[in-house]
């Protein structure tokens, strides 16, 4: 009879603290931006609370992702053992579902123009991300590449359109989505070094998911909050 699945009490508390630091940050970052909305000027507000609910909810997605490997592991003296409940992976699917798109239309809600052909494709290929891209793994990463396509302008601005800050909090923002997109992928590829044990591969693959969830979710809203924060005082205007 083979034996049930064990972890080190190490590399159950190490997941556990990556977990809950994801929880934390994403939540701490959805009610700054929620909060942030009351110092801004009124056409700015709408994109601060859009972002801030949308992160707040997939926060709650992130809190039962953690909530289900706390039901999946029980102490068992030395060490964790499974107790046969699954673990909720579905949570951070929901989780990007909310996030991801919602950052990158709030990007291009306060920078473009709303009635250039970039934002409108930029709204489509958003919708697309949002409603099938939980379904369908090369659908979610199309209409990513859209997106990002639709924010080129902001990543490589024109000389004199944008200011140094909000040029960098765009970078920042797309690059921490595609690392954390990348990161994602290569695991469910098998391309990262989780080792050959399947509790190291759990362990690992947990924690790499966990940086990925840091990179995708939190950093772009924070970069999103600054870039609002200066944005020059002619494009707030024309918001």
């Amino acid at each position: 009879m083979e034996s049930l699945l064990t972890l080190p009490v190490a590399d159950y508390r190490a997941i556990d603290l990556a977990l809950r630091l994801v929880l934390a940050l994403v939540g701490a970052v959805a009610l700054l931006l929620g909060l942030s909305s009351m110092c801004v000027g009124r056409p700015l507000r709408f994109p601060l609370i859009l972002a801030s609910v949308a992160l707040g909810i997939a926060a709650c997605f992130e809190s039962g992702i953690s909530r289900a490997w706390q039901g999946a592991f029980e102490l068992a003296g030395s060490a964790y053992c499974v107790t046969g409940l699954p673990l909720a992976s579905e949570d951070r699917i929901i989780a990007w579902a909310f996030g991801l798109p919602a950052m990158l239309f709030c990007l291009g809600l306060v920078q473009l123009d709303h009635g250039s052909k970039s934002f409108r494709n930029l709204c489509w290929s958003v919708l697309g991300l949002a409603l099938l891209g939980p379904f369908f793994n090369y659908l979610f990463l199309l209409g990513f590449l859209s997106c990002v396509t639709q924010l080129r302008g902001l990543v490589i601005p024109a000389a004199g359109e944008s200011s140094t800050i909000c040029t960098g909090a765009n970078r920042i923002a797309l690059l921490g989505m595609a690392v954390g997109i990348l990161l994602t992928e290569s695991g469910h590829l098998h391309l990262l070094p989780l080792g050959k044990t399947v509790d190291s591969i759990l362990v690992r693959g947990e924690l790499i998911l966990s940086f990925s969830d840091i990179l995708a979710l939190a950093l772009p809203a924070a970069a999103l909050l600054v870039c609002i924060l200066n944005l020059p005082q002619k494009e707030t205007q024309n918001s």
